[in-house]
């Protein structure tokens, strides 16, 4: 059984496959297999896959039918034998050393499942900067193996490149991709920190995560009724699964620090006025009064003002000042 099983899902990404598996078997760790799963493509990545499957013996290639991102991490997961899983986009690429990292701190600090500050690669430019803050993580690499509740800001870092798994996590409590849907990784992330009994943070970052390919769903979202559909979503599953475990206060801050934060970003760009009020309204009728109000925990101008207008269900105050509120810092 290999040590760590590294999941890639692949559609129409010729002019990045190559970069992102030679960053992968670059990493020379000793006891790994990747797992590629072609989601129907059409261009040339299948033979791109073949190609390397011939000069890897380590690499094993999933074919479906085009099924979206979360059916093919599924699809991978499904396929995994490893103690540990890795996912990795495929027009993203890895710094050296990431996997022996991760697995190192893993187990020393009993955890099951570590997150990582993801490395912003410009496509266009070339130019690179930390996802997220280099103090906060910092911070809580310091801190060993923690429950989510004691550091629930990772709660608002919702993604599945930026966190490394022990496979029985989510065997165990059945930790999956809802698909088909935009913004998959949030209920898987979000899941995960709360089901794992210990959470560890590495100070450094190791994944470029690629930006302004035009591509993908963060470059396509402006204006797109579906993707605020799939995020409102998510919200009702995340709301679901926190009730149904009796999460207490701490966690859901975390959660609603995502929630408030993202759902402005939602709404400047919800156009006409109809699809604006529509999902105000739909966003205010998924949380109650007690799970709104944990976000003034954060000290935050910016979400105890969008806090306060979704309590009052004033979607007139919204439309006035939600473009100012979106140009304020997060300040917490």
């Amino acid at each position: 059984m290999p040590k760590i099983s590294v999941i890639v899902p692949v559609y129409n990404v010729e002019k990045y496959l190559r970069r992102c598996l030679d960053s992968i078997f670059a990493q020379q760790y000793p006891d790994a297999e990747v797992i590629c799963v072609n989601d129907g493509s059409t261009d040339t990545s299948p033979a791109i896959l073949e190609e390397y499957a011939a000069k890897h013996g380590n690499l094993r290639i999933v074919t479906q039918p085009n099924r979206g991102l979360g059916a093919a991490r599924n699809a991978g997961m499904d396929a995994a034998r490893g103690e540990y899983i890795f996912f990795v986009d495929s027009d993203d690429f890895l710094a050296p050393g990431y996997f022996s990292a991760a697995v190192e701190k893993l187990e020393a600090d009993g955890a099951d499942l570590i997150m990582f500050n993801p490395i912003i690669y410009d496509h266009r430019t070339g130019r690179t900067h930390p996802y997220r803050s280099m103090v906060d993580f910092y911070r809580f690499s310091r801190a060993g193996g923690f429950p989510v509740a004691e550091h629930p800001l990772l709660l608002s870092f919702n993604g599945c490149w930026d966190k490394v798994c022990r496979r029985s996590l989510l065997a165990e409590n059945g930790i999956r991709f809802p698909c088909p849907r935009i913004y998959e990784d949030v209920t898987f992330g979000i899941s995960a920190q709360v089901c794992a009994r210990k959470i560890s943070v590495h100070k450094e970052g190791f994944y470029y995560y690629r930006k302004n390919t035009g591509s993908s769903i963060t470059d396509r979202e402006l204006n797109n009724k579906r993707f605020r559909g799939d995020f409102l979503q998510n919200l009702r599953e995340v709301r679901d699964f926190l009730r149904a475990r009796g999460c207490g206060r701490a966690i859901w801050s975390g959660v609603m620090l995502y929630a408030l934060r993202d759902g402005m970003f939602h709404l400047g760009y919800a156009r006409p006025q109809r699809e604006f009020q529509s999902f105000f309204t739909e966003l205010r009728a998924i949380f109650s009064d007690e799970e709104v109000r944990s976000a003034l925990a954060w000290g935050s101008e910016k979400i105890g003002w969008f806090a306060d207008v979704l309590l009052r269900g004033d979607v007139r105050a919204c439309k006035k000042g939600i473009v100012r509120a979106l140009n304020m810092p997060l300040g917490i």
